[in-house]
């Protein structure tokens, strides 16, 4: 009976709410796993950025990612870039075809460096972006804008579709800080021993 009435709560939300806003919620956890210096804190939308392998050799540094047409693309399993630092995301809707959207990545110091180093090695090859594991898309890295301040953005021209590029956008600050911990509270630990 339990089981009959959670999947008829289920529906009424599902038709009531409509399919995205549904899923969004399902994922977000209701809000119990938003703060990112909770133990609890699961990052969602991590995104990774490999360089593709023409001709694998199947040795443990190469993986196999299944793309949404059946085919498969080989890349180096060493990261070039990562969530780790990418502190903001704007979406950009393709213009036409609002379904598909670019990217622009505010990068970090430690990100604008890899960043260069990723966009000078591969000035006209493309590489894969992935997110959760899976794979994105590919597209070829462009040098970061040089505006003279310190917002560093780079734009990745990618065309994700809508849910992954607000997906990317909502987690990337709560996965930066997650991945970046603030130094202090690495002791918080100590003085919940002694409060006890």
């Amino acid at each position: 009976m339990k089981i009959i009435s959670f999947f008829a709560v289920l529906a009424v939300l599902f038709f009531s709410c409509g399919c995205e806003e549904f899923r969004e919620a399902l994922e977000d956890g209701g809000g119990v796993y938003d703060d990112p210096n909770s133990e609890n804190f699961r990052p969602r939308f991590v995104v990774g950025v490999f360089t593709i392998v023409e001709y694998p050799r199947a040795g443990d540094l190469e993986k196999s990612l299944a793309m949404p047409n059946g085919r498969t693309v080989w890349i180096n399993t060493n990261q070039n870039f990562s969530s780790k630092n990418l502190r903001d995301v704007r979406v950009i809707p393709r213009p036409g075809n609002p379904d598909i959207c670019d990217l622009q990545f505010k990068l970090d110091r430690q990100g604008k460096i890899q960043w260069q180093v990723l966009a000078g090695n591969n000035q006209a090859m493309p590489v894969v972006l992935v997110v959760d594991s899976r794979y994105a898309g590919r597209f070829i890295p462009e040098l970061p804008e040089d505006s003279g301040t310190k917002d560093n953005w780079v734009t990745l021209r990618v065309g994700v579709d809508h849910y992954t590029a607000r997906g990317i956008a909502k987690f990337a600050r709560k996965n930066y800080i997650y991945y970046n911990p603030d130094t202090a509270s690495w002791f918080n630990f100590l003085f919940e021993e002694e409060k006890k």
